[in-house]
């Protein structure tokens, strides 16, 4: 076993660059745990042996040699194997997350129509710009009111592609909406 590793020694120059997968498979750590104890305990001499010695001159760069001889092959029978370990992967879950449909709340939808009812009406009363709407505040006023509002908001989120909940941020806007279809209402 000695002369395995001497002569890996003067292959590779330094036992440190010799993995555990380059041994064979019958030499265990438990075998070499004496061996690195003693390499350990030498390792502060060798490195002032090393600092002391010059540094060889560089060579110049020799043309690549013959291909390295094949790897043997898989070790023989009489060896004892170790089993391979297998981690498989761990199994990918998804994790589903379902938000509440704020836009197709009912009562959300309701607060929005009355808001917006009660605010066309008090602007044909006291806007003169709505004027020309006054008519239409009696069907506003009456039973049909409600549904009209609705409508009108409902056309106007679906065209405008927003939210219900988004309504009174866009007051302004949808204020005129409304107006422009109850103008057209109003003159058919």
């Amino acid at each position: 076993m000695k002369s395995f590793w001497n002569s890996l020694k003067n292959v590779f120059g330094a036992a440190d660059e010799i993995s555990a997968a380059s041994a064979p498979p019958y030499v265990t750590r438990e075998a070499e745990a004496p061996r690195l104890a003693t390499r350990e305990a030498e390792a502060p001499r060798l490195a002032i042996r090393e600092a002391k010695a010059p540094s060889p001159a560089p060579s110049a760069p020799s043309a690549p040699s013959a291909p390295a001889p094949p790897a043997p092959s898989a070790p023989s029978s009489s060896a004892p194997s170790k089993p391979q370990l297998y981690f498989p992967a761990p199994p990918i879950i998804s994790s589903i997350v379902s938000y509440q449909d704020v836009n197709n709340d009912k009562y959300l939808q309701d607060m929005e129509t009355r808001y917006f009812l009660e605010k066309t009406i008090e602007c044909i009363k006291y806007d003169k710009s709505w004027k020309k709407l006054k008519k239409m505040k009696r069907h506003l006023e009456g039973p049909d009111g409600y549904e009209i509002m609705y409508k009108i908001l409902k056309l106007f989120v679906k065209r405008g592609n927003t939210n219900w909940y988004d309504l009174k941020i866009q007051q302004e806007l949808v204020m005129d909406f409304i107006k422009h279809k109850l103008t057209k209402i109003s003159s058919s």
